[in-house]
């Protein structure tokens, strides 16, 4: 019997980013009564209303309890007077109540997706969620992502699947995001890939994306549930997700309804969030208060100028600029029409221009090449035969040159006489026109090229890496959005008066904005406005990345297609605060370069065929066609890429697909080139050959029978020769795991824990499982934590944070003991001398493999020998090329890198495109002289053997005229950003050799790699025979810091001191005072003070940074402070973090922004630069007052969490603790005495404090790098976030990160046997007795309790990180994180800033092991930067909130649940070898 329907219904409204879902439910069973799906169009509260509207029509006067959820329902739940519910909460809610067997949820929506991890409690008998997982800072693998591609491909969004479901090939694609998708998709499209093949591909990218990027390293266990529009519209994804987890029928459950069942659960969860009935209304009511409700203006991004201040501005600009374009010649009155056609295919359009034997335009085409640029382009050329042919002018072609994305497929096709690379080709375009440009910026459908002139020879160029969300087809995407043709854009944006601001978002993520901005007022107009302004902001903080736009030059020249909007032209001018001169034909400027391009190789060589033109001819062209054979595999290489073969109707073909060039050779044989290309010398070839040949070894003992496994990672490409040796010297046969390859990554890919780590990270993963594969008794990855000093003049002891201990995210997320039944072999290693690694390594041949000390000995001067070997080799080599290079008067390249940029797989083949090309590559450390390098005019501060390597490498680069710099770089790292500008800075100032630097990641981008070379090489050639009369000789590099901090400063100069928090900067100041330093904290800075930041850094250098940066230089320039009466301060430590080298980044921004004589000075007492000679920003008193005052300040801060959220009166915890900082501050300049009594006024204020904590909040413990973690400007204000919605906030204790890295010191001292000064022990001691003295006086507060000290923190990790793990917040947050759990914590958020490599490790890397230990706890990693979005972030706050008061807090002084015991097998990593 059907059960009664209940009197009070439940109503779920689920506004997503682009759709609305409703659901009526019967409460007695979740039945469904009712159920409606429907796009808004960013109408959302109208969308909502109509749903509404229907609903109440089919139930007159029913009540109803309404749930809303969704990125669009806040405002909506607000106007309803509805409760809000948080999308991943109500979909956790409904799988628990409607499919009880499910233990993992994928849910994949309009902007967003989710992975829910569940778990059955077989003490309740219920499903608990375990863990939930969501999209932060890309919206790659989502609805929009599929809608992108389907634009791309010209196929309607619905018609998509059917696409996919025909394909056959899978190409690999990026799911990163759209963007990156496209630079893979692009380079297909152009080469006549299938599109059926690339939708099914783009299905096999979404299911990656979600599995390696979303999961982070947590198993997807079946059965599966697949949810939202996407998985449901798409049964060729879930056919994907299901071969790719190997998933069976039964495994799968496709929910009734799935793309409603969010707002199913939002009515389901609605009874267990919000018990009770009292909300209940008529659906008639609730249109009602939707009505009345206002228009929410809430978290508006801001409003800037209009374009013009008048139509007289506006009239003047257009004039100026419309006049500056061109129309082609006339050529109707000629009867032969001899010229040259230049073809430029692009990554959106396809152009050409005819150019006559006086380099006069006659004919332009420009059209969208649909992806089949080389039907468009035929489609071109027979009407620009036939216009002729009806005049009755015989056109004469007499060379055909080619540029762009498709070069070599039209030249195949076409037969063109010269092709050029795009760069070289606008270059010389715009010299036709302007040969006194100094800057060229070319904005095309995907790419941006900046480049810079000097006498008319190219000096320097740039292109964006992989993010198109500043160029052409970013805008058309938003205008077709809009509903607005791209022709109109312009005019748009000139008559909005509010414009938007956007930023510099990336695309995915703009369109969150733009809704959220649409829903604030705006109209089309203003986001347009906006939109043109942002593509402007990202080329300078994406890719020309300078700040002063004096270094510019004279005159800058636009073109490209994008500047055929005045928009972006005028938004262009207003950014550089001066006019700039627009090409005569924008569009067609490549293909201008490429027509005279082949005229001059014609004039100057003749032809290649003989006495004309190769072209094949009009005739030719009416008949031209080609067939298409796909899934050809490639036989010559291990990744056997699945290929495609263009065949024309002369026999000629084209390959694509192929990852290197190899592959373009259709037959079995190798091609000619390849054959030159192997003559060439490669030394990084060479290197790999030496790395993993066998070297003479002599087992010093009977052969072992456990084989050791070496995986093909990280700092074994450094050190193979000397491991491999060293094991079979000790009686072991030693395997190395399968050199790299696409299938073997992705074997590892759910094991990955943070989805923004860099690609030879990801990579461990794969080589530890094919390992295992193969059967080895014993897999060896070492931490090593410090390292010998390579060059003779630095102390750089550090190492790479993933070196160091990604064997600790190998342990805690893959635990191969446990899955492989193998052993997982990670000493800890420090080497702070040469003799330390021989003691130690030693010591773990005696410990672990049973030698005796002088077979261990024997042992390592074997390996000794060999790793000295392999060193030698690789600098005799080196010396040779060099000697033969200069001989011959040509040039080589030095392709620097990591050492783990060797892998073909992670450097994507590069030595190959310059060998082939008949240039010599060289390795950075094959370069004679390299540990001589004087590395003292650099700015930055040489921490790390492989950054010594790369700078000295680039010096050496500098005094050889014979050699020439190329730089690899990892998407993500973030130490590498700023070597860049250094190496960069180092070669222009030293050489005026600009560097070519490359940025490579798991995606397949050969395509865009090869114009990058190929751009550089041409550069190179052209600037080298410019030179050919006068060599440039290396110059003398300038002083790094010329303007210094001298004693006499502190009674000339105020120092402006930046925020870690206000308190802490209130605290420094003061103590700066006390030592004679004049000093003014700044306030705390926020959104104007990042756009600052990120204007005088750029777009890939550490948030923190750019705060603080733009915190002093914004005020500077707000502040009047006549030269020479300030100075700016800067936090600097020796170490592994970024922290070490803000003072170079502040440097070249306080230059750039004209402020090239204001001094900086630091918090670092050696001052290895010689910033501040003589002066110490605190002297050793002033050092031990401040631990005083911050340890005062971690308790006041503790105590003033545990009152806020429960005063009385509002606000008043805040002026107390506030007034008890500036008083003990006042009193620090008084010394200690004063400070004491100062400390215990404040604890008898915060006694006098009035609050009721009789009805306990659930506490949050917010943790993470130090600096997004206590400035609030930089976390969206999250601790004051939190407590608005109901939750109690605990942080860490600032003395604690210096007392982590204190105790790490004591145990690399006594277990790791290191010579360093004892001072870590005093130090640690005299904090710990500060604390203590300190709490007797704070414990006469009732809330005061003592506090775990670091070691009792330590001690619940010690299983999980070593204790010597330091880089950046090291075993602090794990720690942390145990202990609150222990307490019945159950939240927890932990903050980085994007790319902060330490926080890969140290943070996410142990939130698996943290998770198996305490399963009922969330923990929450926000990735943070500049153009974080503030929807997204709180969306993710609110998930852990909501599934918080779903799973309420124990009470406090009920005993925490202990945590599961660990696994008897589990093998503790080794944390000593002494």
């Amino acid at each position: 019997m059907a059960p009664a329907v209940s009197k009070v219904l439940r109503l779920g409204v689920d506004v997503g980013s682009t759709t609305v879902k409703t659901v009526v439910l019967n409460p007695a069973d979740n039945s469904v009564l009712f159920t409606r799906y429907q796009r808004h169009n960013a109408h959302q509260a109208a969308t909502v209303r109509q749903l509404l509207e229907e609903a109440a029509g089919r139930f007159p006067g029913v009540r109803f309890r309404i749930g809303v959820c969704g990125s669009g329902g806040r405002p909506i739940a607000a106007a309803l007077g509805a409760n809000y519910v948080q999308e991943v909460v109500a979909n956790a809610a409904a799988v628990r109540a409607l499919y009880p067997e499910v233990r993992t949820a994928v849910e994949l929506g309009g902007q967003d997706a989710k992975v829910i991890f569940f778990h059955y409690d077989e003490a309740t008998g219920k499903l608990q969620t375990s863990d939930m997982r969501m999209n932060g800072s890309c919206a790659g693998g989502t609805g929009a992502f599929i809608d992108e591609i389907a634009a791309l491909l010209n196929v309607p969004a619905d018609e998509f699947e059917q696409l996919a479901a025909q394909g056959k090939t899978v190409y690999s694609i990026s799911g990163r995001c759209g963007v990156f998708a496209k630079t893979d998709i692009q380079p297909l499209l152009i080469q006549g890939a299938e599109r059926a093949d690339i939708a099914l591909s783009t299905f096999h990218a979404i299911a990656k994306q979600t599995i390696g990027g979303l999961s982070q390293g947590l198993e997807l266990t079946a059965p599966i549930i697949f949810e939202g529009g996407p998985l449901t519209f798409n049964p060729t994804l879930v056919r994907v997700f299901a071969e790719r987890l190997d998933l069976k029928e039964a495994d799968i459950v496709q929910p009734e309804h799935p793309e409603t069942i969010v707002a199913r659960g939002t009515a389901i969860a609605l009874d267990e969030l919000f018990p009770g009935q009292q909300d209940a209304v008529t659906l008639a009511q609730a249109l009602e208060r939707l009505d009345a409700a206002p228009d929410p203006a809430e978290d508006a991004a801001g409003t800037g100028k209009p374009y013009f201040v008048g139509d007289a501005e506006r009239d003047a600009f257009l004039r100026r600029h419309r006049a500056e374009l061109r129309q082609p010649v006339d050529a109707t009155d000629r009867k032969v029409l001899r010229g040259y056609l230049g073809i430029d295919s692009g990554s959106t359009t396809s152009k050409f221009v005819f150019m006559d034997e006086d380099e006069q335009v006659t004919d332009t085409f420009y059209a969208n090449n649909q992806g089949e640029p080389l039907k468009v382009v035929r489609e071109g050329l027979l009407a620009l035969a036939e216009k002729y042919a009806k005049l009755g002018i015989q056109i004469e072609v007499l060379g055909l040159g080619t540029t762009g994305y498709g070069e070599q497929m039209l030249s195949a096709a076409f037969h063109a006489d010269y092709h050029t690379v795009e760069t070289v080709a606008h270059a010389r375009g715009c010299r036709r026109f302007f040969p006194d440009a100094t800057f060229l910026l070319d904005i095309g459908g995907q790419d941006m090229k900046a480049i810079w002139l000097k006498d008319g020879v190219v000096t320097n160029i740039m292109l964006n890496e992989a993010c198109s969300s500043g160029c052409g087809s970013f805008l058309e995407n938003f205008a077709s959005t809009l509903g607005m043709p791209v022709d109109q854009v312009a005019e748009a944006a000139f008559r909005s008066q509010s414009p938007a601001e956007l930023g510099s978002r990336c695309t995915v993520f703009m369109n969150s904005t733009i809704i959220n901005e649409q829903r604030n007022g705006k109209k089309p107009d203003d986001l347009m406005a906006g939109l043109c302004r942002s593509i402007i902001e990202n080329v300078f903080t994406k890719v020309v990345r300078i700040a002063n736009v004096s270094e510019l030059g004279d005159r800058v020249v636009v073109q490209g297609g994008t500047f055929r909007n005045f928009a972006v032209l005028r938004a262009l001018e207003e950014y550089l605060g001066r006019e700039v001169t627009l090409a005569p034909y924008p569009g067609e400027m490549g293909a201008l370069g490429a027509a005279l391009a082949v005229k001059q190789e014609v004039e100057a060589h003749g032809y290649a065929s003989g006495r004309c033109s190769s072209f094949i001819g009009f005739d030719a062209v009416k008949d031209f066609h080609y067939t298409r054979e796909s899934g050809v595999l490639c036989p010559h290489c291990a990744n056997h890429c699945s290929r495609t073969v263009l065949r024309f109707p002369d026999g000629g073909c084209y390959v694509t697909g192929n990852r290197c060039d190899r592959g373009a050779v259709v037959t079995e044989g190798p091609a000619v080139q390849e054959k030159k290309g192997q003559e060439v010398p490669d030394l990084f070839r060479l290197r790999q050959e030496l790395l993993f040949k066998t070297w003479p070894a002599a087992p010093v003992r009977e052969a072992q029978s456990e084989t050791v496994g070496l995986p093909r990672v990280l700092e074994f490409w450094d050190s193979m020769p000397f491991w491999s040796t060293f094991f079979r010297a000790l009686g072991y046969p030693v395997k190395f795991s399968h050199p790299s390859s696409r299938k073997q990554y992705e074997s590892g890919l759910q094991y990955v824990a943070s989805d923004t780590i860099c690609f030879p990270a990801k990579l461990v993963h794969g080589h530890v499982l094919d390992l295992s594969k193969q059967g080895v008794e014993r897999i060896f990855l070492p931490y090593i934590l410090h390292m010998p000093t390579e060059n003779r003049q630095e102390k750089s002891p550090y190492v790479c944070p993933v070196i160091m201990g990604y064997s600790m995210v190998v342990r805690n997320f893959q635990s191969p003991e446990e899955h492989f039944s193998v052993d997982f072999e990670t000493p800890v290693f420090h080497w702070f001398t040469e003799k330390d690694r021989q003691r130690q390594i030693c010591q773990y041949a005696v410990d672990h493999c049973g030698a005796t000390k002088q077979q261990a000995e024997e042992a390592y001067r074997q390996a000794a020998a060999a790793i000295s070997a392999f060193r030698r080799q690789l600098v005799e080599a080196g010396k040779r090329v060099i000697a033969d290079t200069e001989q011959k008067g040509t040039f080589a390249v030095v392709l620097a890198g990591r050492p783990y940029h060797t892998d073909p797989l992670i450097n994507h083949d590069l030595s190959r495109m310059f060998t082939r090309r008949g240039i010599p590559v060289l390795t950075v450390d094959s370069l004679p002289g390299l540990e001589d390098a004087n590395l003292r005019k650099s700015r930055v501060e040489i921490t790390n053997d492989f950054h010594a390597r790369m700078l000295s490498g680039a010096m050496v680069t500098a005094e050889r005229p014979c050699l020439e710099y190329v730089q690899i770089v990892s998407f993500g790292c973030g130490h590498d950003a700023i070597l860049s500008d250094e190496i960069m800075r180092l070669l222009g100032e030293d050489s005026g050799k600009p560097p070519l630097i490359l940025k490579v990641d798991e995606s397949e981008a050969a395509g865009s790699l090869g114009i990058r070379v190929q751009s550089f090489i041409e550069t190179v050639q052209l600037r080298r025979s410019a030179q050919a009369d006068g060599a440039v000789q290396p110059g003398q590099l300038p002083e790094p810091y010329p303007v210094k901090y001298r004693k006499e400063d502190r009674k000339l100069r105020t120092v402006l001191v930046p925020n870690i928090s206000a308190p802490v900067s209130t605290l420094l100041t003061a103590l700066m005072d006390r030592e004679g330093i004049r000093a003014v904290s700044l306030p705390v800075g926020g959104p104007e003070q990042i756009r600052v930041g990120k204007k005088y850094t750029h777009n890939d250098i550490c948030f923190p940074c750019q705060m603080v940066v733009g915190e002093l230089i914004d005020a500077l320039q707000k502040g009047n402070y006549p030269e020479g009466t300030v100075a700016v301060g800067m936090a600097k430590l020796s170490c592994d973090c970024r922290m070490a080298n803000y003072t170079p980044i502040l440097r070249k921004g306080l230059d750039s922004a004209g402020f090239e004589n204001v001094p900086i000075l630091t918090t670092d007492p050696s001052d290895t630069k010689g910033i501040h000679p003589g002066v110490s920003m605190l002297g050793a008193h002033s050092v031990l007052l401040a631990a005083w005052a911050f340890s005062m300040l971690d308790i006041l801060e503790e105590l003033c969490r545990k009152i806020r959220p429960y005063e009385t009166e509002a606000g008043e915890t805040n002026r107390v603790f506030q007034e008890c900082v500036e008083d003990i501050a006042e009193a620090s300049k008084q010394g200690l005495g004063k400070m004491i009594g100062a400390f215990r006024r404040s604890i008898g204020a915060f006694r006098n404090l009035h609050w009721d904590r009789s009805r306990r909040k659930p506490r949050v413990l917010v943790t993470g790098e130090l600096l997004v973690t206590y400035h609030p400007g930089t976390n969206f204000h999250v601790e004051e976030y939190l407590e608005k919605n109901g939750m109690e906030v605990i942080l860490p204790r600032i003395t604690y990160q210096f007392r982590k890295d204190f105790q790490a010191a004591i145990s690399e001292i006594r277990d790791f046997g290191a010579h360093l000064a004892p001072y870590p022990f005093a130090l640690d001691a005299a904090v710990e007795g500060i604390q203590r003295y300190l709490e007797h006086i704070a414990k006469a507060h009732p809330l005061y309790h003592r506090a775990a000290r670091p070691q009792d923190l330590y001690g619940d990790v010690e299983h999980i990180i070593p204790k010597t793990l330091t880089c950046g917040e090291g075993w602090l947050m794990a720690g942390e994180i145990a202990h609150y759990a222990r307490q019945g914590v159950r939240s927890f958020i932990i903050l980085q800033p994007f790319g902060c490599l330490p926080n890969h490790v140290c943070g996410r890397g142990v939130t698996k092991k943290l998770k198996e230990e305490f399963p009922g706890v969330q923990i929450l990693p926000l990735d943070l930067d500049p153009d974080t979005s503030y929807a997204n972030v709180e969306n993710r706050l609110q998930m852990l909130i909501m599934n918080q008061a779903a799973e309420a807090e124990p009470a406090a002084d009920s005993a925490a649940p202990e945590p599961k015991k660990k696994r008897d097998r589990y093998r503790h990593p080794a944390l000593s070898s002494t």
